[in-house]
């Protein structure tokens, strides 16, 4: 589904308190500092089990009244940002109540739970079912980043090429962050691709296609030789989305994890 901004766009970003959240909350706000953005915090939680809490909760004390200080607490650092920045806590299964949500707003901002750099431990549940299911794009940040603009953006492609409603989207962001955009596909026994670009493009633009034993491996080295600063899938392409999530553990590649994914959704059938 293509999202329209008529006057403002609505950020969605959920947080559960931990120091990835909270870092991917900063580079959000960062992101689109100073832009005609809403930004809308959530915290969702269950009432009879909570694993996004850091800390023991005294439940005589009264969980909601906690939460909802600590999502005071949280929005009272974002003042710097000159952004409309307002939470709430709810309570449910997260998953489920942000894929919901996500029919309202233009652009989730979720952080990812990396340990030691593996590929196959790359994404928390939560964040990865978001971004495959949600009904608009889902930018994950990996921890202990900061936002310092984009330089080269790769897209990596699948057989299917690029829809006309995807190279849109990505189009308007290396254009508003005045980026070099690198289409890759990476071939590993696929039929050949032709990716077609409008005549009028007007964003600095490669194609690229590499031979690799994975896309995994192709599109990992293709960020090294780049220096990319972030990579944009669609989930349409099952390909690479199930390598993502799928890696066998005796073949894992590192995934530069300071580079954030940013997902859209390709809605041809």
């Amino acid at each position: 589904m293509t999202k329209k901004y008529n006057v403002m766009r609505k950020i969605l970003i959920p947080t559960d308190f931990s120091e990835v959240s909270k870092n991917s909350l900063r580079y959000g706000l960062d992101l689109y500092r100073r832009t005609e953005s809403i930004v809308d915090l959530v915290h969702i939680y269950h009432p009879a089990f909570d694993p996004g809490q850091t800390e023991i909760i005294d439940v005589s004390s009264g969980v909601e009244k906690i939460l909802e200080s600590k999502m005071k607490d949280l929005i009272s650092t974002t003042s710097m940002f000159d952004l409309d920045v307002k939470g709430k806590v709810e309570v449910g299964f997260a998953t489920e109540r942000i894929i919901e949500m996500s029919f309202n707003y233009d652009i989730i901002i979720m952080g990812t739970t990396g340990v030691s750099g593996l590929l196959g431990r790359l994404f928390g549940s939560v964040s990865t079912e978001v971004a495959e299911k949600s009904h608009c794009p889902v930018l994950l940040v990996p921890p202990n980043i900061s936002f310092e603009g984009y330089k080269n953006v790769i897209y990596a492609c699948d057989v299917d090429g690029v829809s006309t409603e995807v190279l849109n989207e990505i189009m308007t962001f290396a254009k508003r962050y005045n980026a070099k955009l690198h289409f890759v596909h990476i071939k590993d026994g696929d039929k050949d691709i032709e990716i077609i670009l409008p005549k009028d493009i007007e964003v600095d633009c490669t194609v690229n296609e590499i031979e690799a034993d994975s896309v995994i491996k192709g599109v990992n080295l293709f960020i090294e030789k780049k220096n990319a600063d972030m990579v944009i899938i669609a989930t349409k392409q099952r390909s690479f989305w199930e390598g993502i999530l799928h890696t066998n553990h005796t073949n894992e590649f590192v995934l530069n994890i300071k580079i954030p994914l940013l997902v859209y959704h390709d809605t041809r059938k």
